[in-house]
């Protein structure tokens, strides 16, 4: 029986989502493989702007976490990197910020909650997934990769720092 539990984020969650971003964000030896922020853009993620999928343990405890975010027209939506037209923005959603507990790593999680919260986007509204992932981050490109993302474009993103921005069309 697997040991850990997906299940659609809620807005208690958003302090310990945002606790376990931030502890993985500080384990990791280069930080600008992840780009972590702030409790209050979780909240909003999960209240207003998309939603979260958590991965649970067998107590129930959350070990990992997955943000979607539906940008629409805002300057942050990838598709103005990609020089998307008017309706194609209006049909992207983010798979935003992942992170999972290093206790919990191995167990194919990253994979698993892309996988459950594509299935919870309504492909008649967002049939363009865009995710970013530092080109150094073997571990999530391969995970993207396998899940039928591509590289569409690399560059400098939030204040610097090097990005692949992938895409998948559902």
């Amino acid at each position: 029986m697997d040991q850990y539990t997906l299940r659609i984020a809620n807005p208690q969650d958003a302090i310990e989502i945002w606790q376990i971003m931030d502890t993985c964000k500080k384990q990791l030896e280069n930080q600008n493989y992840f780009i972590c922020d702030n409790q209050y853009y979780v909240t909003d993620v999960l209240t207003t702007s998309g939603f979260g999928v958590v991965a649970c343990d067998f107590n129930g405890k959350i070990v990992g976490n997955l943000l979607v975010k539906y940008p629409g027209m805002e300057e942050e939506n990838l598709g103005y990197d990609l020089s998307f037209d008017f309706s194609q923005l209006s049909e992207v959603a983010h798979m935003d910020s992942c992170s999972v507990l290093p206790q919990a790593r191995g167990n194919h999680l990253e994979a698993r909650m892309i996988r459950y919260a594509e299935n919870l986007i309504d492909p008649t509204r967002y049939s363009i997934l865009l995710a970013t992932v530092s080109p150094q981050n073997i571990p999530s490109m391969k995970t993207l990769t396998k899940l039928g993302y591509e590289v569409m474009l690399t560059k400098e993103k939030y204040e610097g720092v090097l990005r692949n921005i992938m895409m998948k069309r559902i």
